[in-house]
């Protein structure tokens, strides 16, 4: 019988890496379909066709927006949190407003004096980041039991 792989071991942490990414997608999806049906029904008042153009077109901005930055920001800001054992929701929630407010200034479509309903556009990305810290409590919960009982010198059994 092998002992476990340590904690630092790098398959181990492609591994929790991709998990942390499948989670992250799937959060980015359902906060694209919250975000679509909230932007078709505001553009209800448009007509019913200018609605479903208008929430078929944020819907796909928002989700290529959202997978880039769950490549390029979600999980080595993962990775980088979970070396130092901060397991909180606020840093992916500031990481998401952050991307989101450079995103939509990169479109010109940031949020200003004029226009400050714009900062609406940025709160799909925050609650995608908010259910994906949902969906990782569990793993989370589990990562500081273990840190807890190797701190404590137990033996950790694979049966």
């Amino acid at each position: 019988m092998t002992a476990p792989a340590p904690i630092e071991d790098p398959a181990v942490a492609s591994i929790k890496a991709n998990i942390v990414f499948e989670k992250m997608i799937a959060s980015v999806l359902a906060a694209t379909a919250l975000a679509a049906a909230i932007r078709f029904t505001i553009g209800l008042g448009d007509g019913a066709g200018a609605a479903l153009f208008g929430a078929a077109a944020f819907a796909l901005l928002f989700f290529f927006a959202a997978f880039g930055a769950a490549v390029a920001v979600g999980v080595p800001l993962y990775l980088r949190l979970e070396k130092a054992k901060l397991r909180k929701a606020w840093p992916y929630a500031l990481a998401a407003g952050i991307v989101s407010f450079l995103v939509l200034g990169a479109l010109g479509a940031a949020p200003s004096y004029e226009a400050p309903w714009r900062a609406l556009y940025g709160v799909p990305g925050v609650a995608a980041a908010l259910l994906f810290a949902r969906k990782m409590r569990p793993f989370w919960a589990a990562a500081a039991r273990a840190d807890a009982a190797l701190a404590a010198g137990a033996v950790i059994r694979l049966h």
